[in-house]
């Protein structure tokens, strides 16, 4: 897939098939999200992959339709990061995510961002230190459909040349 189409075909995915992602793919995927920038070369961000089915229902129920996605895959995974490794470990972790979430439609996966959550709660659950930062948990798996692009803005409504 080449770039313009990997960034303009990449759609929130919400429905799963119940099929298995390899191991192979997943390392594959995180090898890819090493090249995500960072404050400094801070590389702040890490990955906590969750399968365990029992976790996945809860999580998928915190936030109703919004967090539900999470209980439709096969796994999800949290993209955080260490404050302690940068000041800007929120921007880090966002980058991450998204890197993550383009090199899984590399190979087919779709995402979802779920941002909608009680990180506190979220954090104690999945043994994620109480200073640290969770930026999204995705579920990830092969899309059940891949919706329609919606309506988008034209560009020159987004920019302002000086």
């Amino acid at each position: 897939m080449d770039g313009e189409r990997l960034l303009t075909s990449r759609r929130s995915i919400r429905r799963f098939k119940d099929k298995e992602v390899s191991e192979e793919i997943l390392w594959k995927i995180f090898e890819i999200c090493r090249y995500s920038p960072t404050s400094k070369n801070s590389q702040s961000y890490y990955f906590v992959v969750i399968r365990d089915r029992e976790m996945m229902e809860f999580l998928g129920s915190l936030r109703g339709e919004s967090s539900a996605p999470i209980s439709r895959a096969r796994l999800a995974v949290a993209i955080c990061s260490d404050p302690e490794k940068s000041l800007r470990y929120k921007q880090d972790a966002c980058i991450a995510a998204y890197h993550f979430m383009l090199a899984s439609w590399l190979f087919g996966l779709g995402t979802c961002w779920i941002a909608d959550m009680d990180r506190e709660e979220v954090k104690k659950l999945l043994g994620i230190p109480i200073e640290h930062y969770i930026a999204t948990i995705t579920p990830l798996g092969y899309p059940e459909e891949v919706p329609e692009p919606p309506p988008r803005r034209e560009a020159r409504e987004m920019v302002k040349f000086l």
